[in-house]
């Protein structure tokens, strides 16, 4: 402490930053290391601070995530209002919050850990009591972080300059910065005053150096001779540190010339465990002994003595005048006149308002259990909250120990995820609850094969009363809808994430050639192949009329050509769905219990079917839903089984390893050109779309959310890696992973 200025302090620090990374000096620390004034728009309490913020972090950390870590801090340390420890407090939650997301989503050889250290030094006391000529020091640790203070005894009394060197942390050091959703924070406080310098450095300086190296290089006298102490002892060592000296207004005595090291009084090295707190308070500070000032001189004293008396004669002569003129006055015949008093005029009572009076009687228990009730309700909620985090933190821990993929990990993670949810329904901004609800999800998302998706909505064709069908082929997709009884053709953009062209291609009773369109059934892209040469759109009708649409011809005036033809022997009984391979047309015949397959001729089938099934289907094709063709023929029953068949014999196919069930799948899809090895499954219960191997092996589920909830019909390119959903109406695409 200065005597000659005491409460000079805070002064304004030097500040000097040093960053050694490869064996090479950098010349500035930033990104990791920042000393920051309060900004203008700084919440009640911020104001006319000085914030020290220092990040080591280890892994690939490049310097916009060391520059994005340290704004987080500042934002959020600026902007909390209330005590420093809590607004250190939120700025250390903030800053773990987002490097855990970051190694959330990184492959584990990108991910990032450290430690964050920061320091505070508020312009006034927090406390009445602190002495004169001191500052306080508000220090937080998060992380494997190291932090010390050098004291100097700067007053005239003392014997040469003492110095003595506290160190932080206090014990063990905290839990990495960024591997868990909550960050573990060591608090501590701590004096300065004029001479003292602060050391924020890396740990493995602290390894490298040792404590005693460290008391060596701070009592230098100039900061640049500090930091280059620091160079030479952490030699070998990538670190950063920043120094904070309080260099006194006068000349600073160079402290490194003190007889040393007879008067210092060191503490223990850092890498040795530090006594407790309470024998580690620094020693009291002397305080300057006042300055005597000058009295008032003889003639002073004399003058202010006769003022004195002076005042004290006149009161007392007022007083006996005053008595004199009351003795006469009584002295006098006649009876003693009594003092004269204002008569006031009587005060009428005031009317009671009964209805008010009953009003503020029943109002005010009212308002008092009111006022209990949302206290409670408030207290209770947040109690409620802090003990689900709490419930789900356990569970996460607990799942983490089981490890792998099992049912106990699992039950735990099913569990976290439990109260992580409600703890988000409290306080749907609390980035605690969010942390954890993403962890556990994530966990049970790896364990059922679950890859979300996100979806792009192209169309919305409003609600329907029948499902919709599909059909894509290139940037042309093609909806059918049987109750509205039109197609439309729907044609992408080159990016394929909008629509750029939209009309209607078919109506029921439209004119084509000369006849009208009957009630449309369903619809399949059939490409080329036997003798047919050219791919196109083949449209069933009812009655076993075909409906031909080929986008490389166009009619006059740029209208589609269409052309309408009759199946050589249509399908006597109920057709369900329609494929296409190779040419060929097929149609699943409900009532017939059969598929027939069509040959082409040109582009039209005026030939006899042939019987796909020589005998029977183990299972009837009365209940079938939907039919898709690689090659092999899979067909969907109404309650979610799948059979395979090859050549009119059934194959191998056994849905299996799948999480829940398919009970309620409404369409599948295979890749048309026979080069898939998935078979996507449309699961409208559940809301997803199931992938299955050519064996029937579970491969993994597609969720989006809520766009899968009412899904009707899909189609798949896999050359452009899409996936085309209809959904409630509404057309989506996503792309495939």
């Amino acid at each position: 402490m200065n005597s000659a200025n005491p409460a000079a302090l805070p002064v304004e620090p030097v500040i000097g930053t040093l960053r050694v990374a490869g064996g090479m000096r950098l010349e500035d620390g930033a990104p990791c290391a920042a000393a920051l004034t309060s900004p203008s728009w700084a919440a009640r309490g911020r104001e006319d601070e000085r914030l020290f913020i220092l990040l080591d972090l280890t892994g690939p950390a490049s310097s916009h995530l060391y520059r994005e870590l340290r704004e987080v801090v500042a934002q959020a340390y600026w902007s909390t209002s209330g005590s420093i420890t809590a607004a250190l407090r939120q700025a250390a939650a903030a800053a773990n919050h987002r490097l855990f997301q970051i190694n959330l989503h990184a492959i584990p050889s990108e991910r990032c850990y450290g430690g964050l250290t920061c320091a505070v030094l508020p312009r006034s006391p927090i406390r009445p009591e602190i002495p004169q000529g001191d500052a306080e020091v508000f220090i937080l640790q998060a992380g494997p972080a190291r932090a010390c203070v050098l004291h100097v005894d700067l007053t005239e009394d003392a014997e040469g300059y003492e110095q003595y060197l506290e160190h932080f942390p206090r014990g063990e050091e905290s839990p990495h910065l960024g591997i868990g959703p909550l960050a573990d924070v060591r608090l501590y406080h701590t004096f300065v005053a004029t001479g003292d310098t602060l050391l924020l450095a890396s740990p493995a300086l602290m390894r490298e150096a040792g404590g005693e190296a460290i008391a060596r290089v701070l009592p230098r006298a100039e900061v640049s001779e500090i930091l280059e102490g620091l160079e030479q002892v952490g030699a070998g060592a990538d670190f950063v540190a920043q120094v904070v000296r309080w260099a006194p207004p006068e000349e600073t005595p160079t402290l490194s010339e003190v007889e040393a090291p007879q008067p210092i009084r060191r503490l223990e090295p850092l890498a040795r465990s530090v006594e407790p707190r309470e024998q580690f308070r620094p020693r009291p500070r002397a305080r300057p002994k006042p300055a005597r000032k000058p009295g008032p001189t003889l003639g002073e004293r004399m003058r202010g003595g006769i003022r004195s008396v002076g005042r004290g004669i006149a009161t007392a002569g007022a007083w006996l005048v005053g008595g004199v003129g009351t003795l006469f006055r009584r002295m006098l015949p006649g009876p003693e006149r009594e003092a004269r008093r204002r008569a006031r005029p009587p005060r009428s009572i005031p009317r009671e308002n009964r209805a008010v009076m009953m009003a503020i009687a029943i109002g005010i228990p009212v308002v008092l259990t009111i006022v209990v009730a949302l206290a409670y309700l408030w207290f209770g909620a947040e109690a409620r909250f802090h003990s689900l985090i709490k419930q789900a933190q356990d569970e996460t821990v607990l799942a983490q120990a089981a490890g792998g993929v099992s049912e106990e990990a699992r039950s735990h993670w099913e569990a976290a995820l439990e109260h992580a949810s409600a703890a988000a329904a409290l306080r749907p901004d609390g980035p605690d609850a969010m942390a954890l609800q993403a962890q556990a999800q994530d966990a049970l998302d790896r364990f059922d094969g679950i890859v979300r998706l996100t979806p792009i909505q192209l169309w919305d064709f409003g609600p329907g009363s029948v499902p919709r069908q599909l059909v894509v082929h290139g940037q042309m997709i093609f909806v059918l809808d049987p109750a509205g009884g039109w197609v439309a053709q729907l044609t992408l953009n080159p990016a394929g994430d909008g629509v750029g062209e939209e009309e209607v291609l078919v109506q029921e009773r439209q004119q084509i050639g000369e006849g009208r369109v009957g009630t449309l059934v369903d619809f399949a892209w059939v490409g080329p192949g036997g003798e047919r040469q050219t791919g196109g759109l083949v449209i069933l009708e009812e009655d076993g009329v075909v409906v031909s649409y080929d986008p490389a011809w166009g009619g006059e005036g740029g209208t589609p050509q269409l052309k309408r033809s009759l199946l050589g022997t249509p399908p006597t009984g109920k057709s369900k769905a329609v494929a296409s391979f190779e040419g060929r047309f097929y149609i699943l015949d409900t009532a017939a219990n059969q598929i027939w397959r069509y040959e082409p001729r040109g582009d039209i089938y005026p030939e006899q079917p042939d019987r796909y099934f020589v005998t029977p289907p183990p299972k009837g094709l009365a209940t079938a839903l939907d039919m898709a063709i690689d090659g092999n023929i899979y067909i969907l029953y109404d309650d979610g089984v799948i059979l395979k068949f090859l050549g009119g014999e059934r194959q191998p196919f056994d849905v299996r390893g799948l999480p829940g069930d398919v009970s309620q799948a409404v369409a599948l899809a295979v890749a048309p050109d026979g080069s898939s090895t998935a078979i996507y499954v449309a699961d409208g219960g559940n809301g997803r779309v199931i992938v299955l191997g050519p064996d029937g092996v579970f491969q993994g589920q597609f969720h989006v959310g809520e766009a899968f909830a009412g899904v009707e019909a899909l189609a798949v390119d896999e050359a452009a890696e899409r996936l085309y959903v209809v959904s409630r109406g509404r057309l989506y695409v996503t792309f495939l992973p």
